[in-house]
Protein backbone atom coordinates (compact mmCIF):
# COMPACT_ATOMS: atom_id res chain seq x y z
CA UNK A 1 0.00 0.00 0.00
CA UNK A 2 0.96 3.89 -0.87
CA UNK A 3 0.67 5.87 2.22
CA UNK A 4 0.29 9.39 1.17
CA UNK A 5 -1.17 12.55 3.02
CA UNK A 6 -4.32 14.09 2.06
CA UNK A 7 -7.41 16.29 2.73
CA UNK A 8 -8.35 13.09 4.21
CA UNK A 9 -4.86 10.92 5.81
CA UNK A 10 -2.36 12.04 8.06
CA UNK A 11 0.61 10.79 8.47
CA UNK A 12 2.53 10.62 11.80
CA UNK A 13 5.45 8.50 13.04
CA UNK A 14 5.29 8.71 16.65
CA UNK A 15 2.86 9.77 18.72
CA UNK A 16 2.97 13.94 19.99
CA UNK A 17 0.53 16.21 21.37
CA UNK A 18 -0.04 17.76 18.20
CA UNK A 19 -1.82 14.43 17.27
CA UNK A 20 -4.53 16.07 18.82
CA UNK A 21 -4.98 19.09 16.51
CA UNK A 22 -5.07 16.24 13.65
CA UNK A 23 -7.87 14.41 15.65
CA UNK A 24 -10.17 17.66 16.32
CA UNK A 25 -9.60 18.85 12.98
CA UNK A 26 -10.73 15.81 11.22
CA UNK A 27 -13.92 15.34 13.77
CA UNK A 28 -14.93 19.09 13.23
CA UNK A 29 -14.73 18.60 9.25
CA UNK A 30 -15.43 15.49 7.38
CA UNK A 31 -13.49 13.03 9.15
CA UNK A 32 -10.47 10.92 8.11
CA UNK A 33 -7.63 8.46 9.16
CA UNK A 34 -4.41 8.87 10.98
CA UNK A 35 -1.69 6.31 10.50
CA UNK A 36 0.90 6.20 13.23
CA UNK A 37 4.16 3.97 12.42
CA UNK A 38 4.59 5.87 9.18
CA UNK A 39 6.91 8.65 8.54
CA UNK A 40 5.47 11.93 6.20
CA UNK A 41 6.69 10.74 3.25
CA UNK A 42 4.94 7.26 3.10
CA UNK A 43 8.05 5.36 4.48
CA UNK A 44 6.65 2.66 6.79
CA UNK A 45 8.86 2.88 10.20
CA UNK A 46 5.92 0.40 12.35
CA UNK A 47 5.32 0.64 16.38
CA UNK A 48 7.03 -1.75 18.92
CA UNK A 49 3.95 -1.68 20.57
CA UNK A 50 1.18 -0.97 18.96
CA UNK A 51 -1.54 -2.23 21.76
CA UNK A 52 0.37 0.86 24.17
CA UNK A 53 0.34 3.18 21.34
CA UNK A 54 -3.38 3.28 20.91
CA UNK A 55 -3.90 3.38 24.74
CA UNK A 56 -1.67 6.50 24.55
CA UNK A 57 -3.82 7.76 22.16
CA UNK A 58 -7.45 7.02 23.41
CA UNK A 59 -6.31 8.15 27.23
CA UNK A 60 -5.20 11.58 24.99
CA UNK A 61 -8.28 11.99 23.01
CA UNK A 62 -10.51 11.33 26.26
CA UNK A 63 -8.34 13.68 28.25
CA UNK A 64 -7.39 16.64 26.27
CA UNK A 65 -10.32 16.92 23.54
CA UNK A 66 -13.98 17.79 24.80
CA UNK A 67 -16.73 17.48 24.20
CA UNK A 68 -16.21 13.64 24.45
CA UNK A 69 -15.02 12.18 21.04
CA UNK A 70 -14.27 8.43 21.54
CA UNK A 71 -17.54 7.21 20.06
CA UNK A 72 -16.51 8.67 17.12
CA UNK A 73 -12.74 7.00 16.90
CA UNK A 74 -11.88 3.39 15.59
CA UNK A 75 -8.67 1.73 16.12
CA UNK A 76 -7.23 -0.76 13.86
CA UNK A 77 -3.47 -2.66 14.43
CA UNK A 78 -2.20 -3.43 10.58
CA UNK A 79 0.30 -5.09 9.57
CA UNK A 80 2.54 -3.42 6.13
CA UNK A 81 5.53 -4.37 5.28
CA UNK A 82 6.10 -6.61 8.04
CA UNK A 83 5.59 -3.88 10.96
CA UNK A 84 2.94 -2.90 12.47
CA UNK A 85 1.42 0.39 12.32
CA UNK A 86 -1.87 1.91 14.12
CA UNK A 87 -4.99 2.92 11.90
CA UNK A 88 -7.45 5.23 13.76
CA UNK A 89 -10.50 6.22 11.52
CA UNK A 90 -12.10 9.11 12.71
CA UNK A 91 -15.74 10.19 12.08
CA UNK A 92 -16.90 13.33 11.77
CA UNK A 93 -18.57 14.60 15.28
CA UNK A 94 -21.69 15.67 15.80
CA UNK A 95 -21.64 17.67 18.88
CA UNK A 96 -19.08 20.07 16.69
CA UNK A 97 -16.80 22.28 17.56
CA UNK A 98 -14.21 20.22 19.26
CA UNK A 99 -11.80 21.36 20.98
CA UNK A 100 -8.27 21.13 22.88
CA UNK A 101 -9.74 21.11 26.91
CA UNK A 102 -7.14 23.05 28.32
CA UNK A 103 -7.59 25.94 25.30
CA UNK A 104 -11.28 26.53 25.10
CA UNK A 105 -13.44 27.04 22.65
CA UNK A 106 -11.25 29.75 21.03
CA UNK A 107 -9.40 29.33 17.37
CA UNK A 108 -6.11 28.54 19.04
CA UNK A 109 -8.01 25.30 20.82
CA UNK A 110 -10.25 24.20 17.49
CA UNK A 111 -9.00 23.29 14.49
CA UNK A 112 -10.26 22.34 10.85
CA UNK A 113 -8.80 20.56 8.31
CA UNK A 114 -7.23 22.62 5.60
CA UNK A 115 -5.68 21.26 2.68
CA UNK A 116 -3.16 18.41 4.19
CA UNK A 117 -2.61 20.00 7.89
CA UNK A 118 -4.76 21.04 10.50
CA UNK A 119 -5.26 24.63 11.06
CA UNK A 120 -6.89 27.11 13.85
CA UNK A 121 -10.59 27.44 13.26
CA UNK A 122 -11.85 31.22 12.99
CA UNK A 123 -14.40 32.72 14.88
CA UNK A 124 -16.86 32.34 12.23
CA UNK A 125 -16.10 28.78 11.78
CA UNK A 126 -16.14 27.96 15.56
CA UNK A 127 -19.86 30.28 15.28
CA UNK A 128 -20.82 28.11 12.61
CA UNK A 129 -20.44 24.61 13.95
CA UNK A 130 -21.98 25.98 17.11
CA UNK A 131 -25.31 27.05 15.03
CA UNK A 132 -25.17 24.21 13.02
CA UNK A 133 -25.07 21.59 15.89
CA UNK A 134 -27.43 23.68 18.37
CA UNK A 135 -30.31 22.35 16.07
CA UNK A 136 -31.01 25.76 15.63
CA UNK A 137 -32.78 25.21 12.00
CA UNK A 138 -34.39 27.64 9.81
CA UNK A 139 -37.34 26.47 10.07
CA UNK A 140 -37.59 26.86 14.02
CA UNK A 141 -35.90 30.59 14.23
CA UNK A 142 -38.37 33.00 14.71
CA UNK A 143 -38.64 35.74 11.97
CA UNK A 144 -37.06 39.32 12.68
CA UNK A 145 -40.00 40.92 10.54
CA UNK A 146 -43.39 40.58 12.70
CA UNK A 147 -45.86 42.05 10.27
CA UNK A 148 -46.49 39.04 8.10
CA UNK A 149 -48.98 38.81 6.01
CA UNK A 150 -50.04 36.18 3.54
CA UNK A 151 -50.23 38.13 0.30
CA UNK A 152 -47.13 36.16 -1.56
CA UNK A 153 -49.22 32.72 -0.73
CA UNK A 154 -51.98 34.50 -2.49
CA UNK A 155 -50.39 35.30 -5.56
CA UNK A 156 -48.98 31.55 -5.95
CA UNK A 157 -52.74 30.49 -5.36
CA UNK A 158 -54.04 32.40 -7.77
CA UNK A 159 -51.32 31.24 -10.16
CA UNK A 160 -52.57 27.99 -10.23
CA UNK A 161 -56.01 29.10 -9.80
CA UNK A 162 -56.90 27.48 -6.42
CA UNK A 163 -59.25 29.68 -4.33
CA UNK A 164 -56.70 30.24 -1.53
CA UNK A 165 -59.88 30.90 1.32
CA UNK A 166 -60.97 28.12 1.14
CA UNK A 167 -57.69 26.04 1.63
CA UNK A 168 -57.05 28.51 4.15
CA UNK A 169 -60.68 27.17 6.20
CA UNK A 170 -59.96 23.85 5.90
CA UNK A 171 -58.31 21.72 8.63
CA UNK A 172 -56.74 18.54 8.04
CA UNK A 173 -56.62 15.81 10.86
CA UNK A 174 -54.34 12.73 10.33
Amino acid sequence: MIFQESENVELKEIVTDDIEKEIIAFANCNGGKLYIGIRGDGTVIGLPDPDSTALQISNMVRDAIKPDLTMFLHYETIEEDRKKIIVVDIQRGTDRPYYIAKKGMRPEGVYVRQGYSAVPATDTAIRYMIKETDGDRFEAMRSLKQELTFEAVKQEFQLREVDFEICSRTQFFY
